[in-house]
């Protein structure tokens, strides 16, 4: 019966069909109603064509603006009307969400996929209208109902195979949270217990499980459902989203395999409303781009499309939006961090206390050892990093870069990490990727206060976190060096470039060291450490100018690269230079030359100008320039040539660039006064007029002058001196108007009437503007008439000469008011005094002598690190000074560690013999009679081990002095150490200061002055203005042994015995002695007032006040050269007032006064100063007379308090003297 009634049934459907109620044709609600009103028997193959036809109603809805459209809508919102339920115990669509319940009992699949497909039509269907919302928003409710939950977590749990049945519920729940701009979707969040607990399984699914019929897959489905929760959620309930499990990684990891669109919807989706939800916490935003979601993320760099298999630019571009504003911008994951100043560091807190040794980086306070690990405040974004690969795409590269830029605490970070180059240097594109991407990060501006708050803090960053930001870990000096000398353009471009971008890096990151505060002396040090590690990292010098040299002529572009490089090094790191010994005066004079070529076209032109202006910068630095050379084929030297084009063609950019460049080189050889406008006198006089024109005749005399002011200074200072003590005038006045002055006879007999008129007419213009600058005039005239005189028998050129002087007295030459532009390279700016400029200038009361004058090395107080000695390389220990702190442990004040050290000094020697070290008999010779010293000194000492004080610090000192020496056979002291240590085979040590003081002042120094290497050139003669002498050399390197030997008390006793101080207050006064041994001397004194009894020491036995008051007036000598010649240096001034005030803080006021009672030159002073109080009108003579007799007795006192005790100690050190030479 049934089976029959089952057979009417379809027949009866069969010939409904026959003549379909289409879409089209419902006209009215009642046909609604009678389509979709469903008996328990109707058959589910009705139910769901009944559901289909109303879908399909929904999908064609006509055009609303048009007839039939306004007509589909009153018909389907009076149907809705009809529907809506009347209480909120009652359904929406009661008739339709029966049937689906009724499906969901009876498993009836194709009506659980037809209804929530329907629903979700209407949705889309109704959301544009206003009219519906609020029967949507009560259809909702009613779809979040129990029994319709129940139905929809029955097909959200299906099995993976029945995926029709899921993808309609997800689509139904995501139009649910979006409807009415997402007024539900709290409603639908809050039921989570139903509708996503099936969620991660869902989105688990793996391609390969996917139905490939179905042409939206539930995994696309409910990445769009996760996006509508993202974006309509609250923060409150978008961060339980986010922490309910593996949900967002899920939705991500699958994206590489899904459809292009969707792809960049999920990406921009997630940056709206994550990345731009204000509301939501740093910390959700972490947690939800954690370090798997952003490698998963990351992946997409390699998406393929699915045509052509190509990269799709949609999605790599939304992805590099997505990843900068998660990791680069704060409004992402990025934690604030503190720079180059690693997680858990404090600088702001003072490393040590006045009760501390100042060992400056050395201390323990300071710590530095980020070489292996740095600790780091975005973790996830360090992970994150590892997984990029920069060498093989340009945008991974940039994304790591702004990490950089946004984060500097992460560059040391990532190099410690990918300390190598994944590929070597050669014709590859990752090579060339990676070399591209760390070019990138050189190029990053430095952090602003290194990174710390709002400004500098007390300590300076780890230097080995600072220097991977200015040269990353894989470029180092191979690496580098190998790009150098493999003969490709692109190598040698690629790695100068390179080179040139880290220099300016350097010198970036030094001048905000400068800025530090000024109680901080760690930054001055941090900065030469630094230099240090960036030497290490570098090819030397030699290696670019060889890759210069190996350039073909024709190859301009790369030329001018290498150059700028070479610039570079010597502009920014002058010192490492110093031993190059290539001559950039040829280039450049062929550079000028070239420019006077017709053959040159205009692009060829300006990038030869610009290869000028990178010479000049080198030449001017550089040690090796020969300016005033002439070679054979020139007419002038380089230096003339430069003058000539600047006097020739002034408006041009070469005499721009060059004109500081002339100012220098002339006003530090001492040919032009520095303190007038010397140069623009100079130039000025050589610039031609209407009537005349300077020829090479001129420039030739002008070249012989200035050569020979440069090899005979001292000739024509006191020539100089001479004319200006005859006319009682001591205005300056130009070296180089002496030599005019007395290289004119040698003219007369060599030139004839033409070109003896030309230069006559140019001194007397040379004379003029010289005289217009504000030099003396007198003595000018003094030198004209000296070359009148000189004319004797030559009347014609005395008669040019008088008229050539005659018609400048009519015509003065006057110099502009404006100063000449001076673009281009800075030249460093004398001032008057000498020194370094205004702000270079210290007083007393504004000197620290403590941080002007740091004290000596500390003595280690533990053998902690320098008790393994297993198979040394020695050349790396003396270099690194780990010898020497073991050396050092042997004066240390705790007996036990200088017992350790002695035990350790002996398996040393041992290991010296065995060793292949170059200089090992120099290193056994000098230990073994450190060991004999040491040795003698304790058997001598009659105290206990336990209790007996330490040898004095000369005896270590020494040592550590002499291991470099040993170990450089060019060193210009490695002939007297070497004398030293065959002498005897251990050391006397009270003769050891009178040994050195003799071969030091009283003996010949063992190198001539041209002798002298390139690398001891800086530095020496300092600010005074004189040459570096061999002399002076070996002065400053005794000077550093004594300031490393003045520790203790017996120090200074031996200092007393061998009158060091009267050595050195005697050689102070010398008119030789430079401005950087000056220095050193008031070191050595303030390190003895640091001393207990220093002082004192000092005042009674070497007349230290008194010594004191002569040198604070002391002034510049000729030797000096003319920049310093007469004057007071303020910073030596300020030093000795600083001093000064130093010996009488320190001392024993009490005990100075009993000694001043009891000698008969004080007691005078004393009484004289009494009388001249009362006596009221007492001349200047008198008083003139009783200072002279009073400085007469003082010394005369001050010997005969000496006398005694002095004696011995003299007859004592020069007969120690003999015998040590005898021996």
């Amino acid at each position: 019966m049934s089976v029959a009634n089952g057979e009417r049934s379809r027949k009866r459907r069969k010939v409904e069909a026959a003549a379909p109620l289409n879409s089209t044709s419902i006209s009215s609600s009642d046909q609604l109603h009678q389509l979709l009103q469903f008996s328990p028997w109707t058959s589910p193959e009705d139910i769901k064509s009944a559901v289909s036809r109303f879908t399909e109603f929904l999908s064609n809805f006509a055009n609303e603006d048009s007839p039939e459209g306004t007509r589909q809508l009153k018909v389907l919102k009076k149907y809705c009307d009809e529907q809506s339920a009347a209480s909120h115990d009652q359904l929406d669509f009661a008739n339709l969400l029966s049937a689906w319940s009724n499906a969901s009992q009876s498993n009836a699949e194709a009506v659980l996929a037809a209804i929530p497909r329907c629903l979700t039509q209407f949705f889309e269907t109704i959301s544009s209208h206003v009219e519906f919302r609020e029967f949507g928003i009560s259809l909702c409710h009613s779809l979040l109902k129990r029994d319709q939950l129940r139905t929809i977590d029955r097909s959200l749990s299906s099995p993976r195979s029945k995926e029709h049945l899921i993808t309609p519920c997800l689509q139904l729940l995501t139009e649910i949270i979006s409807f009415d701009g997402g007024a539900l979707a709290i409603n639908v969040f809050s039921r989570r217990d139903f509708l996503y607990r099936r969620l991660e399984a869902i989105l688990s699914q793996t391609p390969a499980t996917l139905t490939e019929r179905s042409s939206v897959t539930a995994q696309q489905v409910s990445l769009e459902f996760i996006l509508a929760n993202l974006r309509y959620l609250d923060s409150t309930s978008k961060s339980e989203l986010i922490t309910h499990g593996k949900t967002i990684f899920l939705a991500v990891r699958n994206l590489p395999n899904l459809p292009v669109d969707i792809v960049v919807n999920t990406l921009k989706g997630l940056e709206r409303s994550i990345i731009g939800d204000g509301n939501l916490s740093k910390q959700m935003k972490i947690r939800c781009f954690n370090s798997g979601v952003l490698s998963a993320l990351a992946k997409l760099y390699g998406y393929k499309t699915q045509g052509n298999g190509g990269p799709a630019v949609e999605v790599r571009n939304a992805l590099q939006q997505l990843l900068l504003q998660v990791c680069a911008t704060p409004k992402g994951v990025l934690l604030a961090q503190s720079g180059w100043y690693p997680t858990g560091t404090n600088p702001e807190i003072p490393g040590q206390d006045e009760n501390m040794i100042d060992l400056g980086l050395d201390s323990p306070f300071y710590f530095d050892d980020y070489a292996e690990k740095v600790p780091v405040k975005n973790g996830a974004l360090s992970a994150f990093m590892q997984t990029l690969r920069p060498e093989s795409d340009v945008q991974q590269a940039d994304l790591i870069v702004a990490l950089f830029k946004a984060a500097p605490e992460l560059v040391a970070d990532y190099f410690t990490k990918r300390p190598k180059f994944v590929v070597p240097p050669g014709d590859d594109p990752k090579w060339r990727g990676q070399f591209a991407f760390l070019f990138s990060v050189v190029q990053l501006p430095v952090p602003q206060n290194c990174g710390w708050d709002e400004k500098l803090p007390l300590n300076p960053p780890p230097l080995s976190v600072v220097i991977e930001s200015i040269l990353p870990r894989p470029l180092d000096r191979a690496t580098i060096g190998k790009c150098l000398r493999m003969n490709d353009e692109i190598m040698t471009i690629s790695a100068t470039r390179l080179l040139t971008k880290a220099f300016e890096k350097l010198d970036s990151v030094l001048k905000v060291f400068e800025k530090a505060p000024p109680e901080s002396h760690l930054w001055k040090q941090a900065s030469g450490k630094l230099i240090s590690l960036f030497v290490e990292r570098i090819p030397p010098l030699q290696d670019v100018i060889t890759a210069l040299q190996k350039l073909e002529k024709e190859n301009e572009p790369t030329r001018t690269v290498v150059l700028e490089c070479i610039a570079a090094y010597h502009t920014i790191l002058p010192p490492i230079t110093a031993g190059s010994k290539f001559d950039f005066g040829v280039p450049l004079s062929k550079g000028l030359q070239s420019l006077e070529s017709d053959a040159l076209d205009t692009a060829t032109k300006d990038i030869v100008l610009g290869q000028i202006v990178h010479i000049m910068q080198i030449a001017y630095i550089s040690p090796a320039t020969k300016w005033f050379h002439k070679a054979a084929s020139e007419d002038v030297s380089l230096i003339v040539q430069l003058l000539r084009r600047g006097v020739q063609d002034p408006d041009k950019l070469v005499t721009k660039e060059s004109l500081p460049i002339l100012k220098g080189v002339l006003a530090n050889k001492g040919i032009l006064n520095t303190n007038v406008r010397s140069t623009d006198a100079l130039i000025l006089s050589l610039s031609a007029t209407k009537k005349w024109l300077p020829e090479l005749v001129t420039y030739q005399f002008l070249d012989n002058c200035m050569s020979r002011t440069v090899q005979r200074p001292v000739k024509y200072l006191d020539q100089l001196e001479q004319a200006q003590q005859f006319l009682s005038d001591s205005t300056p006045l130009s070296l180089l108007a002496c030599c005019v002055a007395e290289q004119w006879i040698h003219l007369l007999k060599k030139e004839k009437k033409h070109g003896i008129k030309n230069v006559a007419e140019w001194v007397a213009r040379f004379f003029s503007a010289l005289d217009s600058a504000g030099e003396n005039y007198r003595v000018m005239m003094h030198l004209k008439e000296e070359m009148l005189k000189q004319c004797d028998g030559n009347e014609k050129a005395k008669e040019t000469l008088e008229k050539a002087f005659e018609k400048q007295r009519k015509r003065h030459v006057v110099l502009p008011d404006e100063h000449l532009d001076e673009a281009g390279i800075k030249v460093r700016e004398v001032t008057e005094d000498g020194a370094d400029g205004p702000a270079q200038r210290q007083y007393a009361g504004d000197l620290d002598l403590d941080e002007n004058f740091p004290p000596p090395s500390a003595i280690p107080t533990s053998l902690a690190g320098l008790d393994r000695w297993t198979n040394p390389d020695f050349e790396s220990e003396i270099q690194t000074g780990r010898l020497a702190s073991l050396i050092r442990s042997l004066i240390s004040p705790e007996p036990e560690v200088r017992l350790q050290a002695f035990h350790i000094l002996q398996h040393i020697m041992h290991a010296v013999q065995q060793s292949s070290y170059d200089e090992k008999t120099q290193l056994y010779l000098l230990l073994g009679e450190l060991y004999e010293t040491i040795k003698s000194n304790v058997l001598s000492n009659s105290q206990p081990t336990a209790t007996a004080p330490p040898p004095p610090s000369i005896v270590a000192e020494l040592a550590i002095h002499i291991l470099p020496t040993i170990s450089d056979p060019s060193s210009p002291f490695y002939r007297k150490t070497n004398t030293f240590l065959l002498r005897a085979p251990q050391w006397s040590v009270p003769h050891i200061l009178p040994y050195w003081l003799k071969e030091t002042f009283l003996t010949e120094p063992e190198i001539d002055d041209p002798d002298i290497p390139a690398m001891f050139q800086p530095g020496s003669g300092g600010g005074s203005g004189g040459n570096i002498n061999a002399q002076a050399l070996e002065i400053e390197h005794f000077l550093d042994l004594l300031l490393k030997s003045l520790r203790t008390e017996a120090d200074m006793d031996l200092f007393r015995r061998a009158q060091v101080f009267t050595r050195l207050f005697s050689h102070y006064l010398a008119p030789v002695c430079t401005k950087a041994i000056r220095t050193k001397i008031l070191r050595v004194v303030h390190l003895a007032t640091r001393i207990k009894g220093g002082s004192e020491t000092l005042i009674t036995r070497t007349g230290v006040r008194e010594w004191l008051s002569v040198v604070k007036t002391l002034r510049g000598h000729s030797g000096h050269g003319i920049v310093g010649f007469g004057k007071m240096d303020d910073e030596l001034v300020g030093l000795v007032q600083a001093v000064e005030t130093q010996v009488v803080d320190t001392c024993d006021a009490e005990a100075i006064a009993r000694w001043e009672a009891e000698r008969r030159v004080f007691r005078e002073v004393e009484h004289a100063a009494k009388d001249n109080r009362e006596a009221d009108g007492a001349g200047d003579v008198e008083k003139q007379g009783l200072a002279s007799k009073i400085r007469a007795d003082g010394a005369q006192g001050e010997s005969e308090s000496e006398s005694e005790s002095e004696s011995e100690s003299e007859s004592e050190s020069e007969k120690a003297t003999e015998d040590e030479d005898g021996r």
